[in-house]
């Protein structure tokens, strides 16, 4: 989102940062200009916080027990932490400001009003924590329900072939005993590892182990840093500084304090990240999110450093900007199918954690999933645990829809790679041998994603193009129904009646025969398509 130049405080308030917010596919209606604009600027904002940017893959492993991965197909996002106490979003509410965005308040009266009212937010309201209030939130994080083994058990049974639990968020609560720092469940919660149970759990069930750390560590540094949203001081230095209880203060501190400071930081990611990788036996995945508010904070524990801890383990690329795949977040930013290892991670709901809303429509999720796979891009779909260490029930009743999904249409993302070089579809397709799937997703208002913004399905018409063998049969794979279809210059036609759609992804499945047949003229296959 471009800088703005206007200055009123009417422009500014439509700034506002809300999250969570929908992918639109060519074939589905587009989302508004100003909702595409808001889901970019939450990313964008939260992304240079933490010092995200200009990552890319570059030297992937080759070891045998990462090649797991580009053919993973759907994660679970677990997003844990004190948060749920109060069943918030995570960390992101301690931070105010990402209202103002990284622009200029030419209007001095207006900046003025915002800095004597403390609007950091533009809404006229405090903001809704103060650090020192979500860090207080640790002394009642007990999670006496916590069983990770349903989490698994249900997630194997929707289609998760693998699992990512937040070990430590920007919030900068260790969810295990760390020896590095004290904000940890050593002081909080007598020593109880939430950590080892969800791995075990993992492994007990089939999941691969993902595991998310956050470099970014706004409880260690809370005395180094501003909790403004670093944009809106930098593009006006007239904005105060904000410590933990959000009331302005200096930072002063001499070379040799914030040099120590630095030293100690890095002693005390790179400890937390050594734990992780040498306490809990295979790792299959590390999920890293920014890079520490130091000097070369990417090189606080190397690559290869953790290819020693575990070697066959696959890392993103957010820390050392340089990782095994590449990430999407919130909007998959490319039509492109992806040359090498990708995944786009999005929420069920509207925030990463566990907040009482409801969750985004299945047929919406499913659209996604399949739009990704077509593409060679992982899923990985976010859900957070309540307090008590459970999931919602709406979690399980989801999971459950995927999993009935699965069974009847789970081949067409299981084992199979986009449409080979050469062929193309009017809607998300994959590709297995001389099999192809076609996916009819269903459509939603513009910008929706939820229940109520589910539009009833219609009579669709579905192509394939560049194929040179003719079709030997073409079903829905839900049911086995033979469909409608024509056959001309290389290219299929379908007919998918609404009377045969769902509410959640139709698949139709093209069986190719095993050679090349004379097609029928183009007149001939629209002749008989229509009879």
């Amino acid at each position: 989102m471009k800088p703005t130049k206007q200055p009123t405080q009417t422009l500014l308030r439509g700034l506002l940062v809300i999250s969570a917010l929908s992918l639109s596919f060519s074939h589905a209606p587009a989302a508004p200009a100003a909702e595409k604009s808001r889901d970019e600027a939450t990313v964008k904002s939260e992304h240079g916080m933490i010092g995200l940017g200009g990552e890319k893959v570059a030297n992937r492993t080759k070891h045998p027990d990462a090649q797991w991965y580009p053919d993973a197909g759907m994660g679970l996002f677990l997003h844990w932490s004190i948060c749920s106490v109060r069943a918030t979003n995570i960390s992101w509410p301690m931070i105010p400001g990402r209202a103002l965005g990284a622009n200029r308040i030419d209007d001095e009266k207006e900046r003025a009003r915002i800095i004597k009212e403390a609007d950091w937010n533009l809404n006229g309201k405090p903001p809704e924590i103060t650090p020192i209030e979500y860090w207080s939130q640790a002394k009642d994080f007990n999670p006496q329900n916590y069983d990770p083994d349903k989490w698994c058990k249900a997630a194997k049974e929707a289609g998760f072939t693998y699992v990512v639990l937040t070990a430590r968020h920007h919030d900068g609560f260790a969810m295990w005993p760390s020896k590095f720092g004290e904000f940890n469940t050593t002081k909080y919660m007598g020593g109880k590892d939430l950590i080892k149970p969800y791995v075990e759990a993992c492994r007990n069930n089939g999941l691969k182990v993902g595991i998310y750390y956050s470099p970014p560590d706004w409880h260690f540094d809370q005395e180094y840093m501003s909790f403004l949203y670093h944009g809106a001081r930098k593009k006006n230095p007239e904005l105060p500084n904000l410590g933990p209880d959000l009331k302005p203060r200096e930072l002063k501190h001499s070379k040799e304090a914030t040099a120590r400071h630095e030293e100690a930081f890095a002693r005390h990611i790179k400890g937390q990240i050594e734990e992780l990788l040498t306490n809990y036996g295979k790792i299959d995945l590390l999920w890293f999110d920014g890079r520490p508010a130091i000097p070369d904070g990417e090189k606080v524990i190397t690559i290869e450093r953790i290819r020693e801890l575990q070697p066959g383990i696959v890392v993103n690329p957010r820390l050392h900007r340089t990782g095994d795949y590449i990430t999407f977040e919130r909007k998959l930013t490319t039509d492109k199918v992806q040359d090498g290892w990708a995944e786009f991670c999005n929420t069920w709901a509207n925030n990463w954690s566990y907040v009482d809303q409801p969750m985004r429509h299945n047929g919406f999720v499913l659209g996604q999933l399949v739009q990704s796979r077509s593409q060679a891009i992982n899923y990985l779909l976010g859900i957070g645990p309540t307090n008590t260490g459970e999931l919602s029930p709406q979690a399980y009743e989801n999971m459950k829809v995927l999993a009935g999904w699965m069974k009847k249409n789970g081949a067409s993302i299981r084992g199979t790679k986009p449409l080979p070089s050469g062929e193309t579809a009017s809607v998300p397709a994959t590709a297995k041998g001389a099999t192809r799937y076609l996916f009819a997703i269903p459509q939603f208002k513009e910008g929706g994603s939820f229940a109520k913004d589910y539009l009833p399905p219609h009579d669709t018409t579905l192509t394939l193009s560049g194929i040179s063998a003719k079709p030997a049969a073409v079903r829905l794979l839900g049911d086995a129904a033979a469909l409608e279809f024509a056959f001309a210059d290389n290219a299929i036609t379908v007919k998918l009646p609404a009377s045969k759609r769902t509410n959640l992804v139709d698949v139709v499945h093209v069986e190719l025969s095993n050679e090349a047949q004379p097609a029928a003229s183009a007149a001939e296959a629209a002749s008989n398509l229509n009879r």
